[in-house]
């Protein structure tokens, strides 16, 4: 078992909770005992191992497919950043799309999913800029993004009113995965705040059928947890909040969290749970940027699912 925060046996004991250094918050940290093998999934680099079936690493001995096919010098990332405006592609949503240096290559890439929050949503054309307007689009969109990070991201708009549906974040999946060279076994979901909410809807409807990893940002998986149970950790999930959110209340991400915890059976891969203290709303900045010290994407790419 490879974890670096709190660890507990889920279903054994319960997690403990302590402060990171830094701001970072307060991560409490539950995986099964056999969820992590040597050199996998946890907050180090993500090496060796198996599986999402038994919560193993990503990679393999000789490291990820896509390692010699990164091209280190590749310009900005914003260079690599396109729009795609409604009814330009068979997606029924325009996004954003952020090509990794060296893509496509000859080789497959992980992809990460990307949800923004209400205040980004429109119409998928002319309103498609305001997705750049915070979180991981943000960061790309502003060259805060190193050109050794290997995902493709796509970044759908929602329009209209409220959050992403289940079927919504499914179907623009399903389309991702048919139209740029994924590798199938390394499929991530983030949100930040009616993203986040997205990303448990999504997660309460499908589970591990497409993603291996989950991280939600201010969001609200309650319903979730009370559909779903201990479902839930057949995908490994790091959730952030602030313990000061108005917006979303923060124990909208305790609950299903505190839960998973607890969890016995089925047994739940590494499902970890960040409370930074005194903060409000938007928790998504330095947890994005990893100013508060929390390399997600290192430990996104330390779990895979058999597709």
């Amino acid at each position: 078992m490879v974890l670096v925060m709190v660890v507990g046996a889920c279903g054994d004991e319960t997690p403990e909770e302590t402060p990171s250094t830094g701001g970072g918050g307060v991560t409490s940290s539950t995986t099964d005992a056999t969820s992590s093998s040597a050199g996998g999934g946890g907050h180090g680099g993500a090496g060796t191992g198996g599986n999402a079936a038994t919560g193993g690493g990503g990679g393999s001995e000789e490291g990820f497919p896509w390692e010699g096919a990164i091209d280190p010098n590749g310009g900005p990332a914003s260079s690599r950043l396109t729009s795609h405006e409604v009814g330009t592609t068979a997606s029924s949503q325009g996004y954003w799309a952020y090509e990794p240096a060296g893509y496509p290559g000859s080789v497959q890439w992980p992809l990460l999913i990307a949800l923004h929050g209400v205040g980004e949503n429109g119409n998928g054309g002319t309103q498609l800029g305001d997705v750049l307007d915070a979180g991981i689009p943000k960061l790309i969109d502003k060259d805060n993004w190193p050109n050794e990070r290997p995902f493709v991201v796509l970044m759908p708009q929602h329009s209209g009113g409220g959050c992403p549906s289940a079927n919504e974040v499914e179907t623009f999946i399903s389309f991702a995965l048919t139209t740029y060279d994924i590798d199938p076994r390394y499929v991530y979901l983030t949100g930040l705040s009616c993203g986040a909410i997205g990303s448990w809807s999504y997660l309460n409807q499908h589970l591990d059928s497409q993603i291996a990893a989950m991280v939600p940002i201010a969001g609200n998986g309650t319903g979730a947890w009370n559909n779903r149970g201990c479902e839930l950790g057949k995908v490994a999930i790091w959730a952030f909040h602030g313990d000061a959110d108005g917006t979303v209340p923060v124990s909208g991400t305790n609950t299903p969290m505190d839960g998973l915890a607890g969890c016995p059976a089925p047994p739940a891969l590494e499902n970890e749970k960040t409370i930074y203290p005194d903060v409000g709303h938007n928790s998504w900045d330095r947890t994005y940027d990893l100013s508060a010290g929390h390399d997600i994407y290192t430990w996104m790419l330390g779990f895979t699912r058999d597709p």
